[in-house]
């Protein structure tokens, strides 16, 4: 891909899973039994080919596990194009991420199906409408463009 159309055009997305259990680390029928040195090896080739960007969904379902430091460290460490986090984020969340150098962006996806005005919410804190899942995907407008701005 990146010779076709330009390794400064190209970003690649994961989602790792990351717990203590085989069970817990089920996602559609795969069994990731490391990983850290997985993905990190992955990473290194995308590094080598020069790919724009990495982009890596966490699990954001309730109660689901988090990335370790050690991992978001190595991804820094190993990846030298720009790395984005995406997955329940706050926008407190996601500042400490980016403050802490691990990050250089943070993606919001059903926050901002639910709120137009995302950023403005997040800037005056704001708070948040819920998202309704039962609209999301359905095929119709219905949960996406009838979700109300802010109103003082």
């Amino acid at each position: 891909m990146a010779e076709v159309v330009g390794a400064d055009h190209l970003g690649v997305r994961f989602a790792p899973l990351f717990e203590s259990t085989e069970q817990d680390r089920v996602y559609m029928g795969l069994v990731e039994d490391d990983p850290h040195t997985t993905y990190i090896a992955a990473i290194k080739v995308l590094e080598d080919a020069g790919i724009a960007y990495l982009s890596i969904a966490e699990a954001d379902w309730d109660h689901a596990p988090e990335l370790p430091d050690s991992f978001r460290q190595d991804v820094r460490q190993t990846f030298s194009g720009r790395i984005i986090y995406a997955g329940r984020y706050t926008a407190k969340r996601g500042a400490r991420l980016l403050d802490s150098g691990l990050a250089d962006l943070i993606a919001f996806g059903r926050p901002f199906i639910a709120n137009p005005d995302l950023p403005e919410r997040m800037a005056n804190d704001w708070p948040l409408n819920p998202v309704d899942p039962s609209s999301m995907y359905g095929g119709t407008e219905k949960g996406y463009i009838d979700y109300p701005a802010y109103q003082q």
